[in-house]
């Protein structure tokens, strides 16, 4: 935590707290070469192939002209309402999300788009970038999701079950957030269009999304229906989304190699700093396991008899405390591997906390100080931190009212999982 707080790069934290432990207790240097095993052990699992493959799907994507079509599809829809910008906003990272499971990339690739548009419309350039930090957090909620990839890595909880698990839940979020924008349309006055609805225009723009928009259903239907892995549903993204832009976007500029430099540049540093922060971690939950850290907790629980529903209840607030310090990726391959089996025992289903874990954290990503969805929609927009957050709050408050719906309704979460069989 001190590295964190004097500006210390967060894998050189980790991993320096890490290794300290072996040479601060006594005995344990010369089981340093543990430290390098479980560096390596903890990178090397068939599930985490899972993120480079999203990454890059996403990277084509965005070079592609996808999200631009994407979001005049959207505006297509809903553009002419009151307040249609700020619903564009939010269905087109509901659908993007569906792509490639990741917060960060939704506001990396569709901000600039999005915040521009909302401008170019009337909106407060603050407000914009509050709601595209915020609708991005749907992403790694509706399937895929690279964080559920972590977790059920870290867990052995069935991926397919986690992908199908969070669906709902994302989308409940999505929909708190458009009757947040409908309560706020009149009394802000937010813009609308007035621009004629055509069939001819209608008809075009949805022949040009289609093939884009088949993309989350591919990924979804494959693991649903048992054709894919999600490892296989990983490469079958890239692979359609290289089909779609040299096979279908044939009137778009084509990629060149530059381009693919790019895209394969992106992926390995996105992917490298993921994969070093899990090595290091690993190392810590290893310490944690022969310090008997799980242990304790259990005992501690069970001496207070605590109820499931207060356990529930402190996890969702431990987890939105840490999250003001903690990065998403941290905070899961720290406490996912720790808590997982102690409320397994107590009765609670895998795939269940999984998702609340990853609605928690998710929902971190917009909670200043550490918010780094908030962060990077401000660098994007020009706008101070401080005019964002107060925009977010009835964005933040909504997402923390569906994170406890779904967590003391659970048959929400394990309605599609149990209906596609993965029970």
């Amino acid at each position: 935590m001190s590295l964190l707080i004097i500006g210390s790069p967060v894998v050189f934290a980790i991993g320096t707290s890490a290794a300290m432990y072996f040479f601060i207790k006594p005995g344990m240097l010369r089981l340093f070469p543990v430290f390098i095993h479980k560096f390596f052990n903890g990178m090397d699992s068939y599930v985490l192939l899972c993120i480079p493959l999203f990454v890059m799907a996403g990277e084509i994507m965005n070079k592609n002209g996808m999200l631009e079509d994407l979001i005049k599809f959207v505006q297509l829809l809903v553009g002419r309402k009151r307040g249609g910008m700020a619903y564009v906003n939010v269905l087109a990272s509901m659908l993007f999300g569906g792509m490639t499971g990741s917060g960060l990339a939704d506001v990396s690739a569709l901000g600039p788009l999005e915040i521009k548009a909302m401008k170019q419309d009337g909106y407060p350039v603050a407000f914009s970038a509050a709601l595209t930090a915020t609708s991005a957090i749907q992403g790694p909620i509706i399937p895929p999701s690279i964080p559920m990839v972590i977790f059920s890595s870290l867990t052995n909880v069935s991926l397919g079950a986690l992908f199908l698990g969070g669906a709902i839940p994302g989308i409940l979020i999505g929909l708190g957030q458009v009757i947040v924008i409908r309560i706020m349309a009149v009394p802000k006055n937010f813009p609308r269009h007035y621009s004629k609805f055509s069939w001819k225009i209608f008809v075009n723009t949805s022949k040009i999304t289609f093939f884009s928009l088949l993309m989350p259903l591919i990924i979804i239907g494959g693991i649903a229906s048992g054709i894919f892995t999600p490892t296989e549903a990983a490469a079958a993204a890239v692979g359609y989304a290289l089909f779609i832009t040299f096979f279908i976007f044939r009137n778009k500029p084509k990629l060149n190699i530059d381009d693919f430099k790019e895209i394969l540049s992106n992926t390995a540093k996105t992917t490298t700093k993921i994969y070093l922060i899990i090595g290091f971690v690993t190392i810590i939950g290893w310490i944690f396991a022969i310090e008997k850290v799980p242990a304790m907790l259990f005992n501690f629980i069970d001496q207070n008899n605590f109820s499931v529903y207060t356990l529930l209840f402190f996890a969702n607030i431990f987890f939105l405390f840490n999250g003001m310090w903690l990065s998403d990726i941290i905070q899961l391959i720290l406490f996912a591997p720790l808590l997982t089996p102690i409320f397994v025992s107590l009765g609670v289903h895998p795939v269940h906390f999984g998702v609340v874990m990853v609605v928690n954290i998710m929902i971190s990503m917009i909670t200043p100080p550490y918010g780094t969805c908030l962060y990077l929609a401000s660098a994007i927009s020009g706008t101070t931190l401080k005019e964002i957050v107060r925009e977010t709050i009835p964005f933040t408050i909504v997402s923390i009212i569906v994170l406890f719906i779904v967590t003391y309704f659970p048959w929400i979460i394990l309605y599609l999982p149990r209906f596609f069989g993965f029970e």
